[in-house]
């Protein structure tokens, strides 16, 4: 006979053992993956990059100063030496500063447009990032606290198969039941023990995913309050949903964008045909320090220019033609993608506020089916003891209960996570429900959210060989 147990789980057992520690919630992770997240911060980079598109193309249009100077020494050397033709050398100082106002420029206002969608875009996909962001912290939170509440789950399985199987071998060893019984009794402990192993490693993975977003490894999260509000979404109307969502999301407004910015760069292209005109006022100045030739020294002086430049490309070897052939494809290509992007954004919605809406109601359904099928494990149990049911049937009833746990906390864990995801599909996910989804957690909640009815039987905590019948 093994050494006997509490009914608890050992990860239970654990938390409430171990030494106080601080807790991490979900709005502590969410400021950790702030600072820390790798995407992200590429991301806010990103962003910083491409808001400067709007100022540079703002540049196209307004003046320009160039400045340019040279200094020079210089010698020369007449073919046939004369005294009034002699070789001479002389140092030559010259600097010019030119302005520019563009008059007539198509393709930099063009190129002004582009770059002001282009900003646009880059806010929009920002604000998706910023979605994202948090829809990556509380998916990583959220399967680190189901990954627990499964593998709590598992252990307490593990130990009730282990009892069962106690009990079948006694009852065997006194000749009460074959040993079929004590094989599937036993066949049920090792397929709870693999199932607990798994939990183990999908607890760990899922602790390293988060650890990835934070920075770093936490010791404990705050789980869900056992009383956490899962209500139908508000408004009730899977349109209003997704009107909000062709209006603020941030995908779909980065697609029109997008679409915007290849229209203009098609129409700053097709501009190439047309003519430019600036208006320029210079200043350039020359000084040759020479003494031997007086002309050229005459010609030291300054010079005060201003005017109008024009310039037209009649042909360039039909680039220009070919450039906004391929300029206007791409502008009917982004049309496409804006067209799909909204497509799949109503669908996104929908299938999200579908979720929710059953969500709401899959957890009362799911705590139901907890409630019921422990009492169906206990009448079927003390059938068990009486001899009007069989071994088979107290593993399954047993197994049923464990999935109807199992389920029932996968069902709380999926209706926080698709509620996250019907506001950021409409466009509406910010720190705020961060922090107001944090307002769900408790650090003296039990990470187990179905409790454990544990039966009156010994525990089990390593596997048997199969048992063979004492001799009598």
């Amino acid at each position: 006979m093994r050494k006997t147990l509490p009914a608890l789980t050992a990860l239970s057992l654990a938390l409430l053992l171990a030494p106080a520690a601080h807790a991490l919630d979900l709005n502590e992770a969410y400021g950790k993956a702030v600072q820390n997240d790798p995407d992200w911060l590429a991301a806010r980079n990103t962003y910083l990059a491409d808001s400067r598109e709007g100022a540079i193309g703002l540049g196209g249009l307004l003046p320009s100063v160039v400045a340019n100077g040279s200094v020079s020494q210089n010698e020369f050397d007449p073919a046939n030496p004369s005294p009034a033709n002699p070789a001479y050398d002389y140092d030559a100082t010259q600097w010019v500063v030119k302005a520019t106002q563009p008059l007539f420029r198509a393709d930099a206002w063009f190129d002004y447009q582009r770059a002001r969608a282009s900003s646009s875009q880059a806010e929009a996909a920002f604000r998706g990032q910023e979605q994202q962001l948090a829809l990556r912290v509380s998916q990583a939170y959220f399967s680190v606290l189901s990954a627990q509440e499964t593998l709590a789950y598992a252990e307490s399985e593990e130990s009730a198969y282990g009892r069962q199987l106690d009990q079948a071998q006694q009852r065997f060893d006194v000749g009460l039941i074959a040993i079929t019984d004590v094989l599937e009794a036993r066949a049920s402990f090792d397929g709870a023990r693999a199932n607990r192993i798994g939990a183990e490693a999908n607890l760990n993975a899922a602790r390293e995913n988060l650890a990835v977003v934070i920075g770093e490894a936490p010791d404990k999260l705050v789980p869900l309050k056992p009383d956490a509000p899962m209500v139908k979404p508000v408004p009730a109307d899977p349109e209003a949903w997704v009107n909000l969502a062709r209006d603020r999301n941030p995908d779909l407004i980065a697609a029109r964008e997008n679409q915007e910015t290849a229209r203009a760069a098609s129409r700053q292209v097709k501009s190439g045909f047309l003519p430019t005109v600036d208006a320029y006022a210079s200043y350039s100045s020359i000084d040759r320090d020479i003494t031997t030739a007086p002309v050229l020294s005459q010609q030291n002086g300054t010079t005060t220019s201003v005017g109008l430049e024009a310039n037209w490309v009649l042909f360039a070897g039909g680039r220009t033609y070919n450039a906004s052939k391929q300029a206007s494809y791409r502008a009917a290509a982004a049309q496409d993608v804006a067209t799909g992007t909204e497509k799949r954004v109503i669908n996104n919605t929908r299938v999200a506020f579908n979720n929710v809406s059953a969500d709401a109601y899959r957890v009362d359904a799911r705590k139901q089916a907890v409630a019921s099928s422990e009492s169906s494990l206990d009448a079927t149990q003390a059938g068990y003891e009486v001899g009007t049911r069989n071994i088979v049937d107290v593993l399954l009833a047993q197994r049923n209960m464990y999935a109807a746990k199992r389920d029932y906390a996968a069902a709380r864990y999926d209706y926080v996570l698709n509620s996250l995801r019907l506001k950021a599909a409409s466009g509406q996910l910010t720190a705020v429900d961060i922090r107001d989804l944090n307002a769900w957690l408790d650090p003296n909640a039990s990470v187990i959210s179905a409790p454990d009815k544990p039966l009156d039987t010994p525990a089990a905590s390593e596997p048997t060989p199969v048992p063979t019948r004492k001799k009598r």
